[in-house]
């Protein structure tokens, strides 16, 4: 009897604390019924930005996070995160509340936004002797390279362009041309946006489109010793003179634009170089077959026409050349020429849009060369005959002097050279 009530005893004890050991399990044991997750448990976002993350909780409530990096609001079973505006990666955990061994983490990492551009237009139609500044719309963002230069190419053998921008078409019936334009990122890689070019032939039409109306007005032609920085012994006195309205040719007459006049089969690369190599009488044969093709009646412009647009007009600004008192940003001359000839427009215009009017080649002009005289003129043309005629503008194998709005010389007519060629001019269009 002893025995049974021993044993009886035993197995109470054993089964109390076997109930104990249950409870106290049954606190530390996952609950199967409580679930949490978070979405999304891994991402990015550009820094400075925020990041939605989604708990879906059954069973339980959400225990939030007391601190976190960075900064969070909650609305509802979701919380707007914003990490630290630094590169790293940071975690943002949420428990359940019924069970706090169960959490779930999130992992955001902070990264740069990459930088972007644009270039404009992404497509350009442009006849062979044309030029084009295309321009760019970029963005750098935080943490990426700052005050970079955009770097431009030109591929397909279809052109140039220089670093601001400005395209020269070199080559005709080329399509799907590509000028690219860059930028670098935080890690040196190539940030690209891509402009297609076509190029086509000008035809005769397209002449006129070239030339620029120039409003005529009175302006004191010529210099004064002293009264410029640069100003040739033959370039005064200083007289005033007063034009009518009048036309000029944008660029220099090009290469194509003469085979095509004077029906030569073009066998030239670059077709957008200035045409050179012409005397008086070549040029007065070309203008007539020109007249005779598109019924208008372009000329030479005169001594006075020529100098009043290279210093800009009615909308000049003074400049020693023309468009700017610095020759590197409107000419190519004996220090960045190379000798050689350029394609027209590669350089800054004048205040009118004229290009190349001083320096790439020398220009003829239809006046014979005489010295100047001091009284008022309207309308000059020069003397009525001569031995030499006015060449003005400066070229590749000339120096900056030469390549002045004053500079002027006196050429035998049937004198031919590599760096001498001209430009139109009409009175009505």
């Amino acid at each position: 009897m002893r025995y049974l009530k021993v044993v009886k005893f035993t197995f109470t004890a054993t089964a109390a604390l076997l109930l104990l050991f249950l409870t106290a399990c049954k606190e530390s044991i996952n609950d199967p019924t409580v679930r949490i997750s978070i979405s999304p448990k891994t991402t990015s976002v550009v820094i400075g930005n925020s990041v939605n993350l989604t708990v879906d909780a059954k069973n339980t409530a959400i225990v939030w996070p007391d601190t976190v990096e960075g900064s969070f609001t909650i609305n509802s079973n979701v919380a707007t995160y914003k990490p630290p505006e630094e590169i790293g990666t940071y975690e943002f955990t949420v428990a359940a509340e019924a069970d706090p061994s169960r959490k779930v983490t999130a992992k955001i990492s902070v990264t740069y936004a990459a930088p972007e551009i644009t270039i404009i237009p992404g497509t350009l139609n442009i006849k062979t002797t044309g030029t084009y500044r295309f321009s760019t719309d970029f963005t750098i963002p935080t943490g990426q390279p700052k005050d970079q230069e955009p770097l431009w190419e030109a591929t397909g053998y279809c052109g140039t362009v220089d670093q601001d921008g400005l395209f020269s078409a070199a080559r005709s019936g080329m399509n799907n041309c590509r000028v690219t334009v860059s930028i670098r990122d935080n890690s040196n890689r190539k940030i690209s946006a891509v402009a297609t070019v076509n190029i086509t032939d000008p035809t005769l039409n397209d002449i006129a489109g070239g030339m620029v109306s120039v409003t005529g007005g009175t302006f004191s032609m010529g210099c004064e010793q002293g009264q410029v920085s640069v100003c040739p012994a033959n370039a005064g006195p200083a007289h005033s003179v007063t034009l009518s309205n009048f036309y000029i040719g944008k660029y220099e007459v090009t290469r194509y634009i003469w085979d095509q006049v004077m029906g030569i089969r073009s066998s030239y690369e670059e077709n957008n170089l200035p045409k050179t190599d012409v005397n008086i009488e070549d040029i007065e044969e070309f203008l007539e077959k020109l007249n005779e093709l598109t019924k208008k009646n372009y000329r030479l412009p005169t001594e006075a026409e020529w100098e009043y647009a290279a210093r800009g007009g009615n909308q000049s600004k003074g400049c020693i050349y023309s468009g700017s008192d610095t020759l590197e940003d409107v000419g190519w001359y004996d220090e960045n020429g190379d000798r050689g000839t350029h394609p027209v427009g590669m350089k800054q215009a004048n205040e009118l849009g004229l290009h190349d009017m001083s320096g790439n080649v020398d220009e003829w002009v239809n006046d014979w060369y005489s010295p100047y005289g001091s009284d008022p003129q309207t309308n000059p043309t020069g003397p009525e005959s001569g031995t030499s005629r006015v060449v003005r503008g400066g070229s590749v194998a000339r120096n900056e002097e030469s390549s002045s709005v004053y500079n002027r010389g006196g050429t035998d007519p049937n004198f031919y050279n590599p760096r001498l060629g001209f430009r139109l001019a009409a009175t009505t269009m």
